[in-house]
């Protein structure tokens, strides 16, 4: 009998929407043009974000922010690990760490990122790439809940105005922000 009436409350909100909500959902912007591995492959800084506070449940507390994006020795498929490193909110905090892999390329510069086994793996693809800037965005939705996560990359620890701006207006032209989260800086000062 409570089987019978958990199953029919279900049924309910999932007819209403209540448990998925077409409305926010990850959004799916193209990957960057002529993207290659090879250029993406190696040390970045970031530069700052919009995240989603799902999203940012490891980098909520960080600056001196890098990712190092490696291939898996040996694969030819694309496999790659995202090494995530920051400091505790100050460039002297400790040391953090997550090393994301990168699996299931199916089209060169989109992914599908994972942290830990048996969790959901987020949508991560490289929607803008040139030699010096990158913007890495990665989403999962799971019944109600999307957490994203925009970030601005560079090859060095800090760019030109001019540079941000140029950044900001692709993701902003892809309409990624879909919650309005503020950017946020992120603080490269000091950490090297």
């Amino acid at each position: 009998m409570r089987v019978a009436i958990l199953v029919q409350a279900l049924t309910v909100c999932v007819s209403q929407g209540f448990l998925i909500s077409t409305a926010e959902q990850c959004m799916d912007p193209p990957v960057a043009a002529g993207f290659t591995n090879e250029r993406y492959n190696g040390l970045w800084y970031e530069i700052g974000k919009m995240q989603t506070p799902g999203g940012a449940a490891f980098e909520k507390d960080c600056v001196c922010t890098t990712i190092d994006v490696q291939p898996v020795k040996g694969a030819t498929n694309g496999d790659s690990t995202a090494i995530n490193s920051c400091r505790k909110l100050a460039p002297t905090g400790d040391f953090l760490n997550a090393t994301g892999s990168l699996t299931n390329e199916n089209v060169p510069g989109h992914w599908k990122e994972g942290f830990f086994p048996f969790t959901p793996k987020a949508d991560y693809r490289i929607i803008y790439l040139d030699d010096n800037l990158a913007i890495e965005y990665d989403c999962t939705s799971v019944l109600w809940i999307t957490n994203y996560c925009i970030h601005l990359l560079a090859r060095t620890p800090t760019i030109s105005d001019a540079d941000e701006k140029k950044l900001m207006d692709v993701a902003n032209g892809l309409k990624l922000n879909t919650q309005n989260i503020a950017y946020q800086r992120t603080l490269q000062a000091g950490c090297w």
